[in-house]
């Protein structure tokens, strides 16, 4: 079986990406408030991403299933997969608390 250091990468690469959008965002909605102004991007970024998470978080759990199944229950990829795919769909439902905007999350 291949290695599962490249399909963990590419997880956190979609992380990481995940991250920075919220972080613009909420850099953005800062800068705002400062000047007076409530736009709420990070709210409204938040919503896609977290549309976006969820697909491709859904995928890799089915895809590491499906791999893991396929390898009698012994693949460390496809358990990598679920694993990636699992935090990933949480990612964005959880940053809003850890940077005090729990208000967005509905």
């Amino acid at each position: 079986m291949t290695s599962s250091s490249g399909l963990i990468a590419l997880i956190g690469e979609i992380a990481a990406i995940v991250g920075v959008i919220l972080l613009v965002c909420l850099g953005i909605d800062t800068v705002a408030s400062e000047l007076g102004y409530h736009l709420g991007i990070f709210c409204g970024g938040l919503r896609w991403t977290i549309v976006g998470a969820y697909n491709i978080g859904g995928i890799c759990v089915m895809l590491g299933v499906v791999v893991w199944a396929l390898s009698r229950f012994r693949s460390e990829t496809g358990l990598g997969m679920i694993l990636g795919g699992v935090l990933l769909a949480v990612f964005p439902t959880v940053i809003p608390h850890y940077l005090g905007l729990p208000s967005c999350i509905h």
